[in-house]
């Protein structure tokens, strides 16, 4: 596995668009994110979906190597296409800039279009600044754990909000549905919630519906 030294460029954007500009929006992104992967090695991996039934509430989760990559992204044919399409049809946004804590790929690289198989979850973490390290510390350890023993586990994403530091985001994706449900039976995960959930405040949970899902394979990151 990869170990990135450098702290690469992390963000989550909120997207609300038009109902009946959905599949326009869809069409246009699936060729932004597919082009992207395929000609950009320094983006690492970018995620989108939705979490209503309509397909007008989006989530996007970008990771690139720096911000000299991303600015080669954001000078590509395909985004500047994509930028097009969403200035007509995105009606709010919001921008979360992150500050990467633990950032964990597997696999040897993910292309998925629309599936209706693989689990993605989007928790964020209400808890005091001090207690980052602590919770960090102890979703480590608990990552660590669970690679002895579990398979199915895509993506593992930790980050704390830059305009906000008692706010942390966790971003998971799994191959399915079944494979999360076990995750969060086993005894290392079960001994994670007990030592963290004092740390806790407050915590809201989203299951985002996949769209499109790449990423260049396995690598690690641990700030």
């Amino acid at each position: 596995m990869t170990n990135l030294t450098n702290e690469p460029l992390f963000r989550l954007f909120i997207l609300k668009i038009k109902a009946d500009k959905r599949t326009n929006f869809a069409e246009v992104g699936k060729k932004n994110l597919l082009t992207s992967i395929e000609n950009e090695s320094g983006t690492l991996a970018m995620y989108t979906g939705h979490v209503d039934d309509a397909g007008t509430d989006n989530r996007v989760v970008e990771l690139y190597q720096d911000e000299a990559n991303y600015q080669i992204h954001a000078n590509s044919p395909q985004f500047k296409a994509f930028r097009e399409v969403a200035g007509k049809v995105v009606v709010e946004q919001s921008q979360i800039p992150l500050t990467p804590l633990i950032l964990r790929q597997f696999g040897s690289g993910l292309r998925s279009v629309d599936s209706e198989k693989i689990y993605v979850a989007l928790t964020e973490f209400d808890m005091n600044p001090s207690d980052v390290t602590k919770f960090q510390s102890l979703l480590s350890t608990e990552i660590k754990n669970s690679l002895k023993t579990d398979s199915g586990t895509i993506t593992l994403y930790l980050g704390q909000e830059k305009g906000d530091e008692s706010k942390l985001i966790l971003f998971e994706v799994f191959e399915d549905e079944d494979i999360y449900k076990k995750h969060l039976q086993t005894d290392y995960f079960q001994e994670f919630i007990n030592q963290a959930k004092s740390l806790i405040k407050g915590q809201k949970s989203e299951i985002v519906k996949p769209d499109v899902m790449v990423n260049h394979g396995e690598f690690s990151y641990e700030k």
